[in-house]
């Protein structure tokens, strides 16, 4: 979206649907849904386990957001980096230093 200036030409929505089962059918109880781009991007959930996937329940999914396009792609980038540059120290701390002792020469 940055790099081609397209901020208009994507939309990203979910649905989520609340159920029970009654028998052997399924019966929906609830619908819920959410834009991406209507959400805060600084509230936005990286699950870096979980091949680094946006988590959240629509239902949940804060929709105050009221800036452009391009300002909610900037704000999401800024949010992905520091999520990034965290789990990086943080995988570096506790994956990496604590065996290094048994490498070095």
């Amino acid at each position: 979206m940055i790099d081609n200036g397209e901020f208009e030409n994507l939309d990203i929505d979910y649905i989520e649907m609340d159920w029970v089962e009654e028998g052997d059918k399924l019966k929906c109880t609830n619908a819920h849904h959410g834009s991406l781009f209507r959400s805060e991007p600084d509230k936005l959930y990286i699950n870096w386990a979980a091949a680094m996937q946006i988590q959240f329940h629509v239902c949940d999914l804060d929709q105050s957001w009221s800036g452009t396009r391009e300002k909610w792609a900037r704000g999401y980038i800024e949010t992905f980096v520091k999520s990034a540059q965290h789990r990086c120290r943080r995988m570096q701390e506790m994956y990496v230093e604590p065996f290094l002792k048994y490498i070095k020469s």
